[in-house]
């Protein structure tokens, strides 16, 4: 699997948001079924769990097709974006796909170099058949980044 993504730019200044393209794909007979993606955020001038202090984020349910706050966040820089249990989400081989995220740089965010990087957080596997398959895809991420300034 691969995950990458789009509009991030090399700065911001806090108050400004980022507008986030996370995409993904995969190669394998299978068909891919997300259940929840993420994205990480550091800085390394940043206390190990305060990295998000003053960043607040957003992402576009592709279920729901509304903007919602994260289904999680971790002290130590990462978003959780959860699809409802009925997803119906599917990836065949070689498509790709996509989720939107907002991310707010607040008042109080660290300034400096912030790091990102978008990822498929769980998935299952559907066989040609429909059956779960319980291998895992190796993956691919890209990271990316950005610095930002007072």
């Amino acid at each position: 699997m691969k995950e990458w993504g789009t509009g991030i730019h090399k700065s911001y200044r806090r108050g400004n948001t980022l507008y986030l393209t996370m995409y993904y794909t995969q190669k394998s007979p299978d068909t891919l079924v997300p259940l929840g993606f993420g994205l990480s955020l550091w800085n390394f001038a940043a206390p190990g769990e305060g990295q998000l202090r003053g960043i607040s984020a957003t992402w576009w349910n592709p279920v729901r097709h509304r903007w919602e706050k994260p289904t999680y966040h971790e002290s130590n820089g990462l978003f959780g974006f959860e699809l409802p249990a009925s997803s119906t989400v599917k990836l065949a081989s070689g498509k790709v796909g996509h989720v939107y995220v907002r991310v707010k740089f607040g008042k109080t965010a660290h300034t400096g170099q912030w790091h990102f990087e978008p990822m498929v957080t769980a998935y299952s596997l559907l066989t040609r058949k429909g059956a779960y398959d319980s291998n895992f895809l190796s993956d691919s991420r890209r990271q990316y980044t950005s610095t930002l300034r007072p």
